[in-house]
């Protein structure tokens, strides 16, 4: 297609939009800084003339196709109110998507709409007393391409087993592959092919991976050969911080599977694995700085190119996001990304069936980013639509990687932001952000809690502490058995590393955090009074021993277990110990505290009994309940109001000490 003057001149717009920025001078409001993308579910149709996304607001969802070549919107159909969970291409011209356990097929241009699987059994109870049991939730598992008139799904039923069932997409007729419920199984793992390879099983306390015996027909306990051990796969709460062997999908070439571990590691590795062999083929990946894949955070991506069948490449999150390519061509095609758009990371997150056009995610630490098509042999970038683009009108701090020493001179990963207009003459104040879990990270990205106060001059650091998960097995295990200890030491030392390296304020150093980030700010300021000015904890614990309790009582029982050997005992006097609750007669510094009413997680109690034991001692703390909250916070003006009354906070008195 020829462009037309209006076409060339819309792309000139996105190429200007996308390699540059407004610098407006003005505080960011919390609410755009916070807002939640509306659009999702991202892919090109086979042919690659067609985009498609679902947008959702609060009136109608709607699925969205965009003409490629024309640059144009080609359909916007509305598919009602309930949430879209994934749209997949049946055709160039025919999209199936499931939408609350129901699968539905409707051409681009809108027509042709048909429910392909509704949500009751194939048999169903008229036992009033029953009738929940004819709920089911349905999802497409495989397209099977080489067979046009059918899908793979996977059905739950009321119990949590999953059955495997082939449907044809013209008749509706349903022909159960395998039955969850007679098997015992909670979850199927397909090849790409669409055959059944490996079964998961629940239990109180993890699962377990399964495979079926070629000896009696039954699923057993799956086991990897390695290192002249048979090592099972298998979750389990009290080993899981400890998990060497993960599994992570099978690949396209037959019996091939693919595994991070940490086996003979302290960082975890990709690994290839033949099923068949029994035997490890190769390291894909290994990084000396982090693991590929942190189990217990982001999942690693694996890049395929189709057109070829093979693996193209991997990525994954090191101390900034990583890229290891195996396919020269989409490795140069990467590169050319790269160069015309140095400032963001492009992430390759589809194709069309012939890899000559890329669906890429485009976005930076300091840009909400866009998505867009690369067509690979035009070497031209277009963007489809941006994410948060009131955002990208304010200019944002870039975030800095450093490595601060603990006092035992451990390395420590951190983020420091500063303000745009930060220079090393004087003192400026800081805001130190320790992340939940605590087996969890922080990444290289846009954190909005961060922006929100380097936009407003604070300096802000976020700090992979020991227990941190990511970096390694001895920097996961420091953690375990000190959460009142090496975790809250590693803050400190990060925070005194930073204000020594970037000239910040020592007598305005202040601490924010949620969850597990919250129980460090109680912790911090109890134990560091002269390094801390105030602190906000934000869905804190702050009785771990009655926290324990609640998950007992509730059945929570892996978390209960994994708490229990992450805490290292359940005492009740060690408890007591590593609960802030116990200290409130020796806070020194100011405190204000959140907590969602609603917070199933951490119960608002927890928050109370802390503020009533502070004030029996007279001591300087502020307790704010949020009415419609749960323990993660969704609204963003609910995190505005938060962040704002934090902000207020740590301006005013910065130098108010309390006595004894």
């Amino acid at each position: 297609m020829k462009p037309t003057p209006l076409f060339i001149l819309s792309v000139f717009l996105v190429f200007c939009n996308v390699n540059a920025q407004d610098s407006l001078s003005t505080n960011v409001p919390p609410e755009i800084l916070f807002k939640k993308p509306t659009q999702n579910n991202f892919s090109i149709s086979p042919d690659g003339k067609y985009f498609v996304e679902v947008v959702e607001n609060n009136i109608e969802i709607d699925i969205v196709v965009i003409d490629i070549d024309s640059y144009s919107l080609f359909k916007r159909i509305p598919v009602g109110h309930t949430a879209i969970q994934n749209v997949y291409w049946l055709s160039s011209k025919r999209l199936i998507y499931e939408s609350l356990g129901e699968i539905f097929a409707i051409d681009i241009d809108g027509t042709n709409a048909t429910l392909i699987v509704d949500r009751m059994a194939d048999q169903l109870t008229r036992d009033l007393y029953k009738l929940h049991e004819n709920i089911r939730v349905n999802g497409v598992v495989n397209l099977l391409h080489s067979n046009k008139n059918e899908i793979l799904i996977q059905t739950y039923d009321y119990s949590g087993y999953c059955s495997i069932k082939r449907v044809n997409i013209f008749t509706g007729q349903k022909i159960t592959v395998i039955d969850g419920k007679y098997e015992k199984i909670h979850r199927w793992i397909l090849d790409s092919e669409g055959n059944i390879r490996l079964g998961i099983r629940y239990n109180d306390t993890g699962y377990d991976y399964l495979v079926r015996s070629s000896k009696n027909n039954k699923w057993e306990q799956f086991y990897l050969k390695m290192d002249n051990q048979d090592i099972p796969l298998k979750i389990d709460a009290t080993s899981y911080l400890s998990q060497n062997v993960n599994f992570e999908g099978f690949g396209l070439e037959e019996d091939i599977i693919y595994i991070t571990t940490n086996l003979n590691s302290d960082k975890r590795q990709l690994i290839s694995y033949d099923l068949a062999k029994e035997k490890v083929v190769d390291i894909l990946v290994e990084d000396p700085n982090c693991d590929v894949n942190d189990p217990h955070g982001r999942d690693i991506s694996f890049i395929y190119d189709f057109s070829n069948g093979d693996l193209a490449g991997i990525r994954f999150e090191s101390i900034a996001p990583y890229f290891k390519w195996f396919s020269p061509k989409m490795s140069s095609y990467h590169a050319s990304l790269n160069k015309k758009h140095p400032d963001y990371i492009n992430d390759i997150i589809g194709s069309d069936s012939n890899g000559d056009r890329l669906l890429i995610h485009q976005w930076s630490d300091t840009n909400a980013g866009n998505i867009g098509v690369y067509k690979v042999k035009e070497d031209a970038y277009y963007v489809m639509f941006y994410f948060n683009e009131e955002l990208n009108n304010y200019k944002l701090s870039k975030t800095k990687i450093v490595i601060a020493k603990a006092r035992d001179d451990f390395r420590i990963p951190c983020y420091v932001t500063l303000p745009i207009h930060y220079s090393n003459s004087e003192p400026i104040p800081l805001v130190v952000i320790p992340h939940g879990g605590p087996w969890a990270r922080d990444y290289w990205e846009l954190d909005s809690y961060a922006h929100y106060f380097s936009n407003r001059g604070y300096a802000t650091l976020r700090v992979n502490f020991r227990g941190s998960t990511g970096f390694g097995k001895e920097h996961v295990l420091s953690g375990v058995n000190s959460i009142d200890e090496v975790m809250i030491n590693d803050i400190a030392d990060a925070t005194n590393f930073a204000i020594e390296k970037y000239n910040l304020d020592a007598n305005s150093t202040f601490i924010f955090g949620h969850s597990y980030g919250g129980y460090a700010v109680y912790m911090s300021l109890l134990k560091y009074p002269d390094l801390y000015a105030k602190g906000v904890a934000v869905s804190a614990p702050s009785d771990i021993k009655a926290w324990l309790k609640t998950q007992k009582k509730e059945d929570n029982y892996f978390a209960y277990e994994f708490w229990n050997f992450a805490l290292g005992s359940k005492k009740a006097k060690y408890l007591n110990e590593i609960s802030p609750i116990h200290y409130a007669q020796d806070y020194k510094k100011p405190l204000l505290i959140f907590h969602g009413k609603n917070d199933e997680v951490i119960s608002v109690e927890q928050a109370e009994e802390m503020f009533f034991e502070l004030k029996k001692y007279n001591k300087d703390v502020k307790l704010e309940i949020l009415q419609k909250e749960g323990h993660s916070i969704l609204d963003s003006y609910s995190l505005g109001y938060i962040l704002d009354a934090s902000n207020d906070f740590f301006i005013q008195n910065q130098s108010h000490v309390l006595s004894d």
